[in-house]
């Protein structure tokens, strides 16, 4: 039994009773050892019976303990004591989304209730980049401190899994029947988007006081299957439709048809708190160029004819999105990362330089950020796997990369060499994180003799595109040409290290490797999306890149909301593209201001869902007489001539300043 005074393993003392309900009790504790207090959960008796379940909970445990997030409640141990499983979490001083709606059963002011969900889906979307799923989302689980910030608690106690692991059970129903989405309560595979129907009830509860569908008991499960929801304003009549919309969209039963990602849904709720973009104010003569809030790393300016003929259907621009290298607060929200370590040491490598090269890769590995998924692979004639020991990457964490320095104490001199079956081993490893930045990075001093320069070229043709390979030429005895040919392939780098041994020639290998592994980190290297706003009577006709390279993009927009449509980019870190966009213009009339569109440069999954990096209007004007000439600009087939229509539009404007460009 738990009572004031009693140590828990060891360690922390029980202070006061917190609080008890399904999932165990809550005690107040002390750690002496770091002198601070922290809640401990006990969970029921009955957790601790099954091997299987104790397995789990401790995985688990750990899995949650590497969410480093201020909306998530931080995870700091975990044991067993005296039959009962606990966790140890960080302490928090305030009061549950539940005891709030008890004292306001008409619900929270609207912005209030949004400003909240909001903060919510910003850590549903850190959890699910781990891919780490709730379950059980409710106002009981979300705790409102005293600044005004939540906290989301119980993950890992609530049944949460990782999405598409082997600790999914058929037959376990986990959650809270009020908030359950239609797939958990069938019983079915779930992923992120069954937290984003659980917040759409949250915020449901939110608006109204109560959730959605309030019959009694299990039975309410039949009403998420098959009932549609209230609509809030029969309830709560002031509620503003754009709210109404993200409600509806959360609770559709359909997962698919909810919104993809819960950075998403944390853009459009704070979006309701700002003031439209529409209509567009006549800027003051000589007005500074607009500086946006956007981050400065990441720049977009529109070339335009602003200015056009009365009749104009169609307006042109040029749109170019620099990119640049991210500032240290941005490492750490970077894109999540997939690395695979691909070592092909032969015997003829002194001993001094095979020990060098171990360790080495083995402080590579000590210094990934934790979340990191990697392996090692052991190159020879058939690539094996040296850490883990199935074919699968692991998360870095204390445990794993311990594990990994250990295995590769391991490692022997390979006798052969087969880089595209290497190659196609990192591939089938990268296959089931698809959505990271995947990196190979191949050390070597062998030459490819086990294989056919086919066999290596096959290999190099299925794998473009799917990962960046890059390779350290180890000694003198490995080919330059078959190193080029997969760097070339796989758009890496290739460098040499001619000697591992000694203090200065460790250095340079470490280097080059954190040099690799750093450049991961760039947030902006790829996962953007140019977002297109447009108004009523505004269209896309077209979309195309034109610089680095040429490609249409019209075909590949996808509709993310009314008027509103999203065409990937890649712009690389230092870098920068050109795209042409053709638009339909809105009406008006001669001489009115309008807005074609409004650009908005995001950061997609995994990185930033959806968070707005830089926003810029494309703005145009009627001309309303011939002191106003400016070249209408057609569908050029030639992009130098559309460059020179363009100049000459805005040199056309005169003293009107340089409204047509424009950079956040």
């Amino acid at each position: 039994m738990n009572v004031a005074g009693r140590k828990i393993d060891d360690r922390y003392r029980l202070i006061s009773l917190l609080g008890r309900g399904g999932m165990g009790e809550v005690w107040r504790a002390h750690d002496p050892r770091l002198d601070r207090q922290v809640a401990i959960k006990f969970l029921p008796p009955w957790a601790a019976h099954d091997g299987q379940g104790v397995a789990r909970f401790r995985r688990e445990a750990r899995v949650t303990a590497g969410l480093k997030h201020p909306g998530i409640t931080q995870v700091f141990d975990h044991g067993a004591q005296a039959g009962q499983l606990y966790l140890v979490m960080e302490l928090l001083d305030g009061r549950d989304l539940g005891a709030v709606l008890r004292e306001r059963p008409q619900g929270l002011p609207v912005d209030r209730a949004v400003e909240l969900a909001a903060q919510v889906a910003d850590a549903l979307s850190h959890a699910h980049r781990a891919k780490i799923v709730h379950r059980d989302i409710k106002p009981a689980n979300l705790m409102l401190l005293p600044d005004g910030r939540v906290k989301v608690c119980d993950f890992g106690l609530a049944g949460f899994i990782r999405v598409e692991s082997e600790l999914t059970h058929a037959g376990m129903v986990l959650g809270t029947p009020a908030y359950m989405a239609p797939e958990q309560a069938a019983q079915g595979r779930v992923d992120g988007r069954a937290d984003l129907y659980a917040l759409g009830c949250v915020l449901f509860a939110l608006l109204t006081g109560r959730p959605p569908f309030t019959t009694g008991g299990w039975a309410v499960l039949v009403d998420h299957l098959n009932t549609p929801p209230p609509l809030l304003a029969t309830l709560r009549p002031d509620v503003p439709d754009a709210v109404q919309r993200i409600v509806s969209g959360l609770l559709d039963k359909r997962p698919g048809a909810r919104p993809t990602y819960a950075g998403l849904v944390a853009e459009q709720l704070r979006d309701l708190g700002r003031p439209p973009s529409r209509p567009v104010p006549e800027p003051p003569a000589g007005a500074p160029e607009p500086v946006g809030a956007g981050r400065p790393e990441l720049g977009i300016e529109v070339f335009q004819n602003e200015y056009l003929p009365p009749d104009a259907t169609e307006v042109n621009a040029i749109v170019r999105i620099s990119g640049g290298a991210p500032r240290p607060e941005d490492l750490a929200v970077a894109a999540p990362r997939s690395l695979v370590f691909l070592l092909g040491l032969s015997a003829a490598l002194p001993e001094a330089d095979f020990r060098a090269v171990r360790e080495r890769v083995a402080d590579a590995v000590e210094g990934l950020d934790d979340g990191v998924a990697f392996a090692v692979v052991a190159g020879a004639e058939y690539a094996r796997m040296l850490y883990p020991d199935t074919m699968r990457l692991v998360r870095a964490n204390a445990t794993t990369k311990a594990e990994a320095r250990a295995a590769l104490a391991d490692l022997e001199p390979s006798g052969a060499a087969a880089f595209g079956r290497w190659i196609r081993l990192a591939d089938r490893l990268f296959t089931a994180h698809a959505e990271t930045v995947r990196t190979a990075i191949l050390l070597t001093d062998l030459e490819a003799t086990a294989e056919s320069p086919d066999e290596l070229a096959a290999a190099l043709a299925a794998s473009t595109g799917r990962f960046a390979c890059h390779a350290r030429g180890l000694g003198t005895a490995w080919s330059v040409g078959q190193l080029r040919a997969v760097t070339s392939a796989l758009a890496g780098t290739l460098d040499i290290v001619a000697a591992t041994a000694g203090p200065t020639a460790e250095k340079s290998l470490a280097r080059e490797l954190a040099t690799v592994i750093d450049a991961t980190r760039q947030p902006y290297a790829r996962n953007l999306a140019l977002r297109v706003g447009l108004p009523p009577g505004a269209g896309v006709r077209s979309v195309k890149q034109v610089t680095p390279v040429v490609e249409d993009l019209t075909d590949r927009g996808q509709p993310v909301g009314p008027g509103t449509v999203e065409y990937p980019v890649d712009v690389p870190g230092n870098g920068a593209c050109e795209y042409h966009l053709v638009l339909d213009a809105p009406p008006g009339r001669a001489g009115e201001r309008l807005e074609a569109a409004e650009l908005t440069v995001v950061l997609l999954p995994p990185a930033g869902d959806g968070r707005t990096l830089a926003r810029v209007p494309v703005l145009a004007v009627l001309a309303d007489g011939p002191d106003r000439p400016s070249p209408h600009l057609a569908r050029y087939a030639d992009r130098a001539d559309l460059a020179r229509a363009i100049r000459e539009g805005l040199d056309a404007q005169g003293d009107q300043g340089d409204q047509g460009r424009a950079r956040r």
